[in-house]
């Protein structure tokens, strides 16, 4: 991702500080966390594409800013001897930026499985509530079990004498 269209998607104009960069990203994951959405499946799909492309794009600023700061003078005459300390963060940055990527894809087809179990279990609920009996038979209770009917055999709806119609 270039660092122009990082700049479009975290709505800020090139040479914004690293405070600027940090708020505009904090409010776009306001706007757009999906969480916000938990009733609108579209929407919420949206919300998790906006916010993954918001920290691609955040992290991509944030390294370049960090990879552009200017060195102080007295840290310059140094800088040859913490030469691998420089490499070392930029290491560390792209490990971060990788560990994010692959968790927000883990975050996604977890709640993409979760969806498709759910699916699966409604489906499954309701063929189990059209079958005959419905969802709620059980061995006790309900149904037209021993000594449950009206008038079936000698312990139907009222106690008879023998041999008494």
């Amino acid at each position: 991702m270039n660092i122009r269209r990082c700049y479009e998607i975290l709505e800020l104009e090139r040479g914004a500080s690293i405070d600027e960069v940090k708020q505009a990203y904090k409010d776009i994951v306001n706007v757009w966390h999906p969480d916000r959405f938990s009733n609108n499946l579209r929407l919420k799909q949206k919300a998790e594409n906006k916010l993954k492309e918001a920290n691609a794009a955040y992290e991509t600023v944030k390294l370049f800013l960090s990879s552009n700061e200017e060195l102080e003078p007295e840290q310059k005459e140094s800088s040859r001897s913490e030469a691998g300390a420089g490499a070392r963060d930029k290491t560390e940055a792209v490990a971060e930026t990788g560990t994010r990527i692959v968790l927000s894809l883990w975050s996604y087809l977890s709640a993409t499985i979760r969806q498709i179990i759910d699916k699966q279990v409604s489906k499954i609920e309701k063929e189990e509530s059209l079958r005959p009996g419905g969802p709620n038979r059980s061995k006790k209770g309900g149904g037209m079990g021993r000594g449950k009917g009206v008038g079936r055999g000698r312990e139907g709806a009222g106690r008879r004498e023998r041999g008494k119609p």
